[in-house]
């Protein structure tokens, strides 16, 4: 029986679903073309023909399993809540769903490269940084039109948010509760940003 000739978006997703398989249970060392092809049931030959190294293939990975968790850019899915505190807390929630679809494998991935001094994933931290804060700076007009604020949000407020919940799932494990963002937001962040 002939095996099925994948091609394009299915072939794509078959690797990137391998490369994840085995960078979530025998780590990113192991995720070699050679690996990945076998786990994807392909050749390294078309691996290679789609992505430079290991670093594009995670780099890949990454956007895959944004695309999947969210659906869309992060600024596209906020919208006005009402007051602030929704506004921070529908956005943490949506920060959360992502880091938790990427997952500690991947995160503890990017740190190494970002070791390495990869400058494929430098500028990806870079421009994640850049979309959070336009997502702060949407989320500062939405409080402005409601009169909730009349001031503006420094860059350090505005990463807080996002720099806290990825120290809390790389560094502390996850497990980040409903209970937990409600707490950030009433605790910590509510009185930094309503602070004049």
């Amino acid at each position: 029986m002939a095996m099925e000739r994948r091609r394009g978006e299915k072939l794509e997703v078959a690797i990137l679903e391998a490369a994840y398989e085995i960078l979530s249970t025998t780590g990113y060392e192991h995720m070699t073309f050679q690996n990945v092809a076998k786990q994807a049931k392909t050749s390294r030959t078309v691996i290679y023909g789609r992505y430079h190294n290991q670093a594009d293939l995670l780099y890949a990975l990454v956007q895959y399993r944004y695309r999947q968790a969210l659906g869309g850019k992060m600024i596209d899915l906020v919208h006005g809540k009402g007051s602030l505190r929704e506004d921070l807390l529908a956005v943490l929630e949506l920060y959360q769903q992502f880091l938790e679809a990427v997952g500690p494998e991947i995160m503890s991935a990017i740190l190494f490269e970002l070791s390495q001094k990869n400058e494929q994933f430098q500028q990806l931290s870079v421009r994640g940084r850049e979309s959070n804060i336009e997502v702060m700076k949407k989320l500062e007009e939405f409080a402005r039109q409601r009169g909730e604020i009349k001031h503006k949000f420094s860059v350090m407020q505005m990463s807080l948010p996002f720099d806290i919940l990825r120290f809390e799932n790389m560094v502390r494990g996850g497990n980040v509760s409903k209970e937990y963002l409600s707490q950030l937001v009433d605790e910590v962040l509510m009185p930094i940003y309503m602070k004049e």
